[in-house]
């Protein structure tokens, strides 16, 4: 379990990275200043309010589902518009009448891996490394919070989990499914992308050295993670670990650049 999710924390950076360039030259951006910091929390108000929806809709199933499901299409579309075109509006879809019919494990990774790639790839190159810092520092702390204290957390993964919506990366067991939040991954790896196309870091190859070492960071923190929910079991906020693993590589990448 703890590889499978570590493969699909690099794999979703890596396609969000080579994603980057065709969504720069598509103009796919949402900030229009990149280095303002209120941007950061404008981004944290949209995830408070978007969570305060779901659980206040948790009891209309068939309305959670149609808002999410709507949600995942426009996603997908928006995601690969721009390297098919028109195409992108016919496989969304397909890829949603997919998942409300026979919602396989397999289809909904694929469906939360692509959106997490593309809305990794959009946010990264619409912030600077620092508005994407103090953001994940926030989140961190409202992800610790939710889960440890007001547990709404918890109920929110319930929720998008009754109703198999693309927001979790699912690997069945024996003795129970695994999950993963695609915000796990998509929060670390905006830091990932910023600093790929924000930062005048070295090149190992295709990738900056502060890019680098941001998604070694995170991937670090990620595997401390679920080694201690594997031992402890329960559940665990995941953002005060994948996030922090990023800003502390971040960190060492400039002062090795």
């Amino acid at each position: 379990m703890r590889y499978l999710f570590g493969f699909i924390f690099i794999l979703t950076a890596l396609l969000a990275l080579g994603a980057t360039p065709k969504y720069k030259e598509a103009g796919m951006v949402v900030f229009e200043n990149p280095s303002d910091v209120s941007n950061s929390l404008l981004y944290f108000g949209l995830i408070v309010a978007f969570t305060a929806f779901i659980l206040l809709a948790v009891k209309y199933s068939v309305v959670l589902k149609a808002v999410i499901y709507f949600l995942t299409f426009l996603s997908i579309f928006y995601v690969l518009s721009p390297f098919v075109g028109g195409i992108s509006l016919i496989f969304a879809a397909v890829v949603v009448a997919l998942l409300a019919k026979k919602p396989h494990w397999l289809l909904i990774n694929f469906s939360a891996l692509m959106l997490a790639a593309g809305i990794t790839a959009i946010f990264g190159i619409s912030l600077e490394p620092l508005p994407v810092v103090i953001l994940l520092v926030i989140l961190a702390a409202y992800d610790f919070i939710s889960v440890y204290r007001t547990k709404h957390m918890l109920s929110l993964a319930e929720s998008v989990t009754s109703i198999n919506a693309p927001m979790l990366f699912v690997i069945p067991k024996k003795d129970g499914n695994a999950y993963m939040g695609v915000g796990d991954v998509v929060m670390p790896n905006i830091l990932v992308v910023s600093a790929q196309a924000f930062t005048n870091s070295p090149e190992v190859g295709f990738i900056k050295l502060t890019a680098l070492f941001s998604l070694l960071g995170g991937f670090v923190g990620l595997m401390l993670l679920l080694y201690i929910v594997e031992k402890r079991g329960g559940a665990h906020p995941g953002l005060p670990f994948v996030n922090f693993g990023a800003i502390a590589g971040f960190a060492l990448g400039l002062l090795l650049s």
